[in-house]
């Protein structure tokens, strides 16, 4: 029977089979309605009329035809198209599969290595973003409670010379246990020293990747401050500082600084700036700055004429044996002289004059000379007498206080 027969039992022309749609008609494809609601299941179809082809419904997806339409053989063409297209998908699988492979170790070795965090880290010193580096890597332990940290700025680290400016990750090992060792070329001016940042995982980013952070500072390098307490205005690099009260031991990075001198008065004297270079391979047991308070050239002077004017008054006086005076005639009795007049023949000088001008120190006038004129009593009658006194050392304790200056000489 030809496929295209009418299904039996169906009411119509029972002769011979329909013609064939002749070649003057044209079956209209049926244009869907996007707006039309869902097709819903078509309702029993009434036997056709005489004389009429009936109407047959369309086929469901993937059933046979039925009558009055031919059924749809598969493409050849288009089943090959299918098969290969398929097997390029399979193959892309397996492709990204290997690439995926590839890609995480790819990005294990690269964005997400523990030289990552060691490149990041060491270009933030090269940077003198010093409070950067600190937050990768923080003191712990002894080291940072027995170090002040008051130079660990970038402002600070930022104006120091010769500091770290470059590197060079070396190698890069991961161990077992769950840590990192990165070896690394640090250079310093014309210098390079090889050193090791010690790494651990910290957990994961980016789901399947291990994160890491650095264990420790790259090194620990300190110097000693000493400074008085009565020093005012203490800078570094030109920056303000608290020097520590307890003494601990400055924590500070490779580079050279300016300690620049406390502010003094007009009789106390810190000198001059002072530089201090830290090196790589520095030994920081060796460093160490500081600065001694010493009395002015002002404070000299002012010494001096205190001393002179304190010598004025013994010169003047009418005493046999003034008090705290170097013109002294102290073995002899005072009652068997009188209308005494002293005069200097030769004024007294300092070798030096030096001390720590935050406490009492002591100061000596030498090489002077005296010469006395006076009445001594001689039995019944008082006789001109004339005398000399030499003065060999006359001590002074010399005390300093603010823009003051005050010396006592022994009575």
């Amino acid at each position: 029977m030809d496929s295209r027969s009418p299904v039996d039992g169906a009411q119509g022309n029972q002769g011979a089979p329909p013609p064939p749609p002749g070649p003057g008609i044209q079956q209209q494809p049926h244009q869907p309605n996007p707006q039309a609601p869902a097709p819903q299941a078509p309702a029993p179809q009434a036997p056709a009329p005489q004389g009429q082809w009936p109407q047959a419904a369309p086929p469901p997806p993937g059933g046979p035809g039925l009558p009055g339409q031919a059924s749809k053989q598969p493409n050849p063409k288009r089943r090959k198209g299918l098969i290969i297209a398929g097997s390029v998908a399979a193959g892309l699988l397996v492709i990204l599969g290997v690439g995926g492979f590839f890609g995480y170790k790819h990005l294990s070795e690269t964005t997400y290595s523990p030289r990552v965090q060691a490149e990041e880290y060491l270009q933030a010193l090269v940077d003198a973003d010093v409070e950067r580096a600190m937050e990768m890597a923080p003191a712990s332990g002894d080291e940072k409670d027995q170090l002040d940290y008051s130079l660990m700025t970038n402002e600070i680290y930022s104006k120091a010379t010769d500091r770290i400016s470059g590197f060079e990750v070396t190698n890069v090992e991961v161990n077992d246990d769950g840590t990192a060792d990165v070896g690394v070329d640090v250079k310093q001016g014309d210098d390079t020293e090889s050193m090791q940042l010690k790494l651990s995982e910290n957990g994961t980013e980016a789901v399947l990747f291990k994160k890491w952070k650095l264990d420790a500072p790259l090194g620990s390098w300190s110097l000693k401050y000493s400074l008085d307490a009565d020093a005012s205005e203490p800078a570094v690099n030109g920056v303000g500082i608290e020097v520590p009260e307890d003494g601990r031991k400055l924590a500070v990075l490779p580079g050279e600084y300016t300690f620049n001198a406390p502010t003094g008065t007009k009789f106390i004297s810190y000198g001059e700036d002072e530089k201090m270079s830290v090196r790589l391979n520095g030994q920081e047991a060796l460093m160490g700055v500081g600065f001694t308070p010493e009395i002015t050239d002002a404070a000299r002077e002012e010494i001096k004429a205190k001393t002179a004017a304190h010598i004025e008054e013994c010169v003047a006086s009418t005493e046999l044996i003034p008090k705290g005076c170097p013109n002294q005639m102290d073995d002899q009795d005072p009652n068997n002289f009188r209308n005494i007049k002293w005069t200097m023949t030769k004024a007294p000088r300092y070798d030096s004059i030096e001390g720590d001008p935050t406490g009492p120190f002591r100061v000596e006038s030498v090489d002077g000379a005296f010469a006395l004129d006076c009445e001594m009593k001689q039995g019944d009658s008082w006789e001109p007498q004339t005398g000399t006194v030499e003065l060999y050392s006359l001590p002074a304790e010399v005390y300093i206080l603010g823009d003051a200056i005050s010396i006592l000489f022994p009575q």
